[in-house]
C-alpha cells in the first residue's frame, strides 16, 4: 500500500499494550487517521486475550506483532522491544491511550530539532518524537526497571545530561488521551471512588513501583552499553525472551530496591509509618509477587478500621482549615 499524502517516508509510530484493547481500539482508529506516519507498529505484551489484526483498523500502514511469556506489563523492555523492531529511522512513542491530533505535525517540529518529549500530564509525559540515533545513543529505556514509572523521566534525564541535548516540548494539543485512573494503570479494575480501598491499592502499587525504578536508575545507570534482553522469534509475528537474557541489578542492590518497594507500599496502603513496619514479620507485610501485591483479610480488616481512624484528625483538621479560610474571606469583604 503506498504512503498516504503527507506521510514521512522514515517515520514509524509505535504502540505497546497489555490488556488495554478497549483504548487501543480507539487510539489505534485515530492513528489510522492521521497522516503522516508511513507505519504503525502494534505491539501486544502477553495480553490474557492476544490481540487480532482482524480487530484493528484496516489500515495497510498497521503491523502487529506478539511478545509471549510475560507475567507484568514491564514498558521499559516493551517499548526497547517495539522501537527495535520498527522500520523508521524517525521514532513515535504513543501508548494504547494516546494518539497524535490532526494538529501533531512531526515534519514541522523535526525541522527545529531531533528531540521532542511529551508536556504537561494525562499520559502525554511519556510520549516522544525523536530519531533512532538519538534513542539507541543512551540504550533506549533502562530494563532493569520493572512495573509502571520513572522510565521515561530516567530517559529524559539522560538524554539531557548524559548527551547534554536538549528537548523539544510537544504541543499540549497535539496528543490526544483517554483519561484514567492509577488502578487502571497499574492493570487493576478501576475503583469506585478516591476514599475506596482499591483507590488505596492502586495509588500504593504505583507509589511502590515508581520509588523502586527511582533507586534502580540511581544503582544502574543504563547507556548504550548496557546489555539489553533479547528476543526469540518463535514463529512469523510471535516473539519470546530468550531465556537468561534478562538484565537484572546485583543481588544484594536488588534486596535493597525490593524492601523499598515493600515499605512504600504497606506503608501507603495500610497508612502504618516505617519505624512500625520494621517491627512487624515479612510474612505480615511480605513483598510483591510478579508484581501483584498479597493483600489479605487482615490487612483489608486494618484498612476499613485501623487507618480509617487514623484518618479522622486528618479530616477534622481539613475540615477545620476550610472553615478558618471561609471565615477569612467574609471577614475580609468590605461593610
Amino acid at each position: 500500500m503506498p504512503s498516504p499524502v503527507g506521510a514521512i517516508p522514515s517515520l514509524s509510530l509505535v504502540t505497546v499494550c497489555m490488556n488495554r484493547q478497549e483504548h487501543l481500539l480507539r487510539s489505534a482508529a485515530a492513528v489510522a487517521a492521521w497522516p503522516h506516519h508511513e507505519e504503525h507498529l502494534v505491539v501486544d505484551w502477553s495480553s490474557d486475550e492476544p490481540l487480532r489484526r482482524s480487530d484493528l483498523p484496516p489500515d495497510g500502514r498497521l503491523r502487529l506483532l506478539r511478545v509471549e511469556g510475560e507475567r507484568r506489563w514491564n514498558p521499559s523492555r516493551a517499548y526497547n522491544f517495539a522501537l527495535a523492531q520498527a522500520r523508521g529511522d524517525w521514532l513515535i512513542r504513543m501508548d494504547a491511550d494516546c494518539w497524535p491530533t490532526a494538529g501533531f505535525d512531526p515534519e514541522e517540529l523535526l525541522a527545529d530539532g531531533p528531540l521532542w518529549v511529551g508536556s504537561g500530564t494525562e499520559g502525554r509525559y511519556g510520549q516522544f518524537l525523536m530519531t533512532r540515533e538519538r534513542f539507541e545513543a543512551v540504550g533506549g529505556f533502562n530494563e532493569c526497571m520493572r512495573g509502571w514509572g520513572f522510565e521515561d523521566k530516567d530517559l529524559r534525564g539522560r538524554l539531557t545530561f548524559q548527551q547534554g541535548w536538549s528537548l523539544g516540548e510537544i504541543p499540549f494539543a497535539s496528543i490526544g488521551v483517554i483519561t484514567h485512573s492509577n488502578e487502571e494503570r497499574m492493570g487493576q479494575p478501576r475503583a469506585n471512588g478516591r476514599g475506596s480501598l482499591r483507590h488505596s491499592l492502586g495509588l500504593a502499587t504505583m507509589r511502590a513501583s515508581r520509588l523502586g525504578n527511582r533507586l534502580v536508575a540511581a544503582h544502574c545507570p543504563w547507556g548504550a552499553a548496557s546489555r539489553r534482553s533479547r528476543y526469540q522469534e518463535i514463529q512469523p509475528g510471535l516473539w519470546r525472551l530468550e531465556p537468561g537474557s534478562l538484565p537484572k541489578p546485583p543481588a544484594d542492590t536488588a534486596d535493597e530496591i525490593d524492601h523499598a518497594r515493600r515499605m512504600a507500599f504497606w506503608g501507603c496502603f495500610l497508612a502504618i509509618p516505617d519505624i512500625f513496619l520494621e517491627r512487624l514479620p515479612i510474612k505480615l507485610v511480605p513483598r510483591d509477587r510478579h508484581g501483584v501485591w498479597p493483600v489479605r483479610w487482615w490487612h483489608r480488616l486494618h484498612w476499613h478500621t485501623g487507618r480509617r481512624l487514623l484518618e479522622l484528625p486528618v479530616w477534622l483538621l481539613s475540615l477545620g482549615r476550610g472553615r478558618l479560610q471561609g471565615m477569612k474571606r467574609v471577614a475580609g469583604r468590605p461593610l
